[in-house]
């Protein structure tokens, strides 16, 4: 990609190499928030892997011929816990291999599964965390579809506004808010001409758009238009059903908030 992102920066780009200068030689990513250097072994990965990461143990200790495959991991997820910004998708390059050697266990499982002593329940056992990880996978699935309310917002706003757009009553200009642009608005979610959109930031005059998508309850001159509610991730772990609570609103300038006129007669 570096050819595409020179050319839309407008000065030579190479991605990966201004990540790795932000963030190792700056050391700038703490700017972003921090956590321990143990965040990645004792929270991220495990919630991400659910029950195959019981089986990587074991499988260590059983099994020499992946421990070299582990070590490289392993050595990957050391370096990155030095830096004092994490996030997931720093590391998520090793769950596949870490899921290889849960494999590796899995399969013996199954090998030594008629063995005289336990084999079939040990067996049986380790089927039963592989299905409560499928499970559990399907509804951590299910609640991130929930959890990207600036992009259902945008979405809602082209639904809310398409009859007067397309009646040529109203061209729309909207302006999206840094967390609205976090949380599932790309490009590819936004409509042609007549809407525009601007991402821009600080202080300005923003009576010159006609919508505001933010998580902001109130901005001067804008009225409510529509509310977006998201998953509140605080009560995921703690409730069989998560809560839904408002994430994002879409706000409609003051003096455009009027019945459209009704259509001609035929």
């Amino acid at each position: 990609s570096i050819g595409v992102d020179s050319l839309l920066w407008g000065r030579v780009l190479w991605p990966e190499a201004e990540v790795f200068y932000f963030n190792a030689i700056l050391n700038r990513s703490h700017e972003w928030g921090t956590s321990p250097f143990y965040w990645y072994i004792t929270s991220a990965l495990p919630r991400a892997m659910l029950g195959t990461a019981l089986f990587v143990p074991t499988a260590l200790y059983n099994s020499a011929r992946v421990r070299d495959m582990f070590l490289c991991a392993a050595a990957y997820v050391a370096i990155f816990s030095l830096l004092p910004h994490k996030e997931l998708r720093f590391v998520m390059y090793v769950i596949p291999v870490f899921n290889t050697v849960a494999a590796e266990e899995l399969v013996r499982l199954w090998r030594n599964r008629e063995t005289p002593k336990y084999g079939k329940y040990w067996f049986r056992g380790a089927t039963t965390i592989l299905a409560f990880t499928l499970f559990g996978t399907w509804g951590f699935l299910k609640v991130s579809q929930q959890n990207y309310p600036g992009g259902a917002a945008l979405e809602a706003l082209h639904r809310l506004e398409s009859h007067n757009v397309t009646r040529g009553l109203l061209s729309p200009y909207v302006h999206i808010d840094v967390a609205a642009a976090q949380q599932g608005i790309t490009r590819f979610s936004e409509h042609s001409s007549p809407w525009a959109y601007s991402k821009q930031e600080g202080d300005h005059d923003m009576a010159v758009y006609t919508h505001l998508i933010t998580e902001k309850q109130h901005v001067e001159g804008f009225v409510p238009f529509a509310r977006i509610d998201g998953v509140d991730l605080s009560s995921v772990m703690t409730s069989p059903r998560p809560k839904m609570v408002p994430k994002m609103r879409v706000l409609k300038r003051r003096d455009l908030d009027v019945a459209p006129p009704p259509p001609p007669p035929p």
